[in-house]
């Protein structure tokens, strides 16, 4: 079985180690002869306990002295040796963690190669790359160890750690200011995190390297994104790897200038490496030295330099050069705002030459630096400050032209068949990977399926409406085809048989009618301006019918407004027809006919009402009024269905006015229009 096959499975059921003579005598009854490879269980303990050490506090080094004593010179001494080494490499005593390594590496280099020297050799040359690049004591000789780690590792029973190398081997390159190595290999650890199918927790450590590098191109868009997607996950990772996020997320706010929840974040830090009893750390001492730096720019110099006294003092103690720097840096700082340039010159004469560090902390100090210089009035010294800080920009600036996304992928690509071909995958992998294309080939399937039946769905609704609308026009158009010939017929028999000149106004208004409607009868939609200059040719037409006690009472909005609103065609024409032809032509006396229209903001009022016996649609002879009253109600069902809510549907009602005695005084119609609503 594969080494990955193992990995997966052994870390999701043991929950915690055997007893140390439990497990030696497990160790001396699974070997025999001369081989020496890991069994199943020995890699699954290596990297259980390597993964919970920080968990078990200062009883890491007795478990691995104990594990150790019970080996003797063995394969297995050495394992739990370098682990041991590791372990101090994360505690307050990292220089130990030195001649543990190196002591290792020489009991692999006395042996034949093979996966367990190899692995061997690996954790050794990590651990001392580690020690170099934490301590910042020689970034190109950590770089140089990781990427040898990162060999032997890719060719060991130990290839579980290859991500965690690729991402030492990233953070070592970003303490070099090469950003686009940095990138790259963390995008190289991703995938490998993928290709070995490793724990959730494995790839939340690389998104806030990614993050990390983003901050440092000032690109502070990016670097919330993927440090905000770690922050959900941060319980899932391991305590040292949590503390790592916290610092790194901390600087994140720092450089973006949001120093309140720069504060907030390294507190964070400071409480969880007390929690997991690291108060003295290297990690908590760097902790203090940034709430120095964040208290300082908060201006409060005092607790500033509270916290840069605890700091400094560590860092003189293991000669952590990087560290005096930036506390100095800080110092410099404090008596900046305090006005002691005494004791900035104190301060830097007493530094004398050191060493070039990581860049940000030096654009920190010429930040202090420039302030001193321009108010001692050195100004040229200032200048200088300043022009390395612009140097450093143009460096900037070169690393983002590096850092474009499609360069980094295409790299990412290239990386993408070597790997391949050093990952070994098993049969059951290859199963597996065929299961998922297959069931992937089924979703989509089923997918594409479904959005064939939604999409058939929507075409057969939208003809369905289209041939109810079909339906509505062509009984429209035989209403309006009804209508026309009955009453072009009365008017001409009324008045070709005394035709004089005095009835040309009345023959142009009948022709002008006769076209507008054949205009109008093509349309669904017309303007509210067409609608009511149609509606005073027909009325001008029907008081030749009627007589001259016809009176029509219009009242309207100007002609701009009605030009802006839209209504269904002939609507209003059906109703006044309507009020004619079933009311008004059968009354005595007066007959009075009356359009309003009231316009707002929400919705179109059109009122039609007359002075006729009322309305009673059940009335014999009527059929003709049932079919104008049908097509408006239909449409507005149609339309309606079209629009949702209360306050976008079209509305009609239509009854009788009443005297106050309780007589019947004529009929009303009432169509209400809201402004927001969708025709079809």
């Amino acid at each position: 079985m594969g080494c990955r096959d193992t990995i997966g499975k052994r870390l999701k059921h043991i929950a915690t180690l055997l007893l140390p003579t439990v497990m030696a005598a497990a160790i001396s009854c699974g070997r025999t002869g001369s081989d020496n490879s890991r069994t199943e269980s020995e890699q699954a303990q290596f990297i259980s306990f390597n993964d919970s050490m920080l968990k078990r506090g200062n009883a890491a080094p007795a478990f691995c002295d104990s594990m150790m004593a019970a080996t003797t010179d063995s394969f297995t001494y050495y394992d739990y040796k370098i682990l041991k080494g590791r372990y101090y490499l994360l505690s307050d005593h990292p220089d130990s963690a030195l001649a543990l390594a190196r002591a290792t590496l020489a009991f692999a280099q006395r042996h034949e190669p093979s996966p367990r020297t190899l692995g061997l050799e690996a954790m050794a040359n990590s651990t001392e790359a580690g020690l170099y690049h934490l301590m910042r004591r020689n970034t190109q000789q950590s770089i140089s160890l990781y990427t040898k780690a990162y060999g032997q590792v890719m060719a060991s029973d130990l290839i579980y750690y290859s991500p965690e190398i690729a991402a030492n081997l990233a953070d070592a390159y970003i303490a070099a200011d090469d950003l686009p190595n940095g990138a790259k290999w963390y995008r190289r650890a991703l995938l490998l995190v993928d290709s070995l199918e490793l724990p959730e927790d494995k790839n939340i450590t690389l998104y806030m390297g990614l993050g990390q590098i983003y901050t440092m191109m000032e690109d502070y868009r990016t670097a919330g994104l993927y440090y905000g997607m770690t922050d959900k996950k941060a319980e899932l990772m391991k305590p040292n790897m949590q503390s790592y996020f916290l610092n790194n997320y901390g600087n994140y706010h720092y450089y973006k200038g949001d120093y309140e929840n720069a504060l907030a974040t390294f507190e964070r830090l400071r409480k969880l490496l007390c929690r997991i009893g690291a108060q003295n750390s290297y990690d908590m001492h760097l902790c203090y030295i940034n709430m120095a730096d964040t208290y300082l720019n908060l201006g409060m110099a005092d607790s500033a330099e509270a916290y840069v006294d605890k700091a400094q003092s560590y860092f003189a103690r293991h000669n952590v050069q990087a560290g005096t720097y930036y506390a100095n840096t800080i110092r410099i700082g404090i008596a900046l705002t305090r006005r002691d340039y005494a004791a900035i010159e104190r301060i830097m004469d007493g530094e004398g030459k050191h060493a070039p560090y990581v860049q940000s902390i030096k654009n920190i100090r010429n930040k202090y630096l420039q302030e001193y210089y321009t108010q001692t009035g050195n100004y040229k010294q200032a200048y200088n400050c300043l022009k390395e800080n612009m140097a450093q920009n143009d460096s900037l600036e070169h690393n983002r032209k590096h850092m474009r996304a499609d360069e980094i992928m295409m790299r990412f690509t290239e990386d993408t068949l070597k790997l391949h071909h050093q990952i070994e995958l098993n049969e059951k992998n290859v199963e597996v990977n065929r299961s998922r294309a297959a069931i992937s080939l089924f979703l989509t399937i089923i997918i594409a399926m479904a959005l064939l039946m939604v999409c058939a769905t929507i075409v057969m609704r939208k003809r369905k409406i289209q041939n109810r609308m079909e339906m509505l026009t062509l009984k429209l158009y035989e209403t309006r085809q009804r209508i026309s010939p009955h009453f072009v017929s009365n008017v001409l028999n009324t008045r070709i048989g005394a035709a004089t000149d005095s009835d040309a106004d009345s023959l142009l208004r009948l022709s002008r009618l006769l076209r507008n409607s054949l205009e109008m009868t093509a349309k669904a939609y017309v303007t509210l301006k067409e609608e009511m200059d149609f509606i005073h040719d027909y009325t001008s037409l029907e008081r030749l019918l009627i007589g001259e006690n016809f009176d029509v009472d219009v009242s309207a909005p100007p002609q701009e407004k009605l030009q802006e609103i839209l209504i269904p065609a002939m609507f209003v024409q059906i109703l006044v027809e309507n009020a004619i032809k079933h009311g008004l032509k059968n009354t005595q006396g007066p007959k009075r006919l009356g359009i309003a229209i009231d316009c707002t903001d929400a919705a179109t009022t059109i009122t039609v009402t007359d002075n006729g016996p009322g309305f009673n649609i059940t009335r014999a002879g009527n059929s003709k009024g049932k079919n104008g009253l049908n097509i408006i109600t239909h449409t507005i069902a149609i339309i309606n269905q079209e629009n949702k809510g209360a306050a976008n549907k079209m509305s009609f009602h239509i009854g009788n006015i009443e005297t106050p005695d309780g007589r019947t005084a004529g009929c009303k119609a009432t169509l209400t229009i809201p402004r927001a609503i969708k025709f079809i």
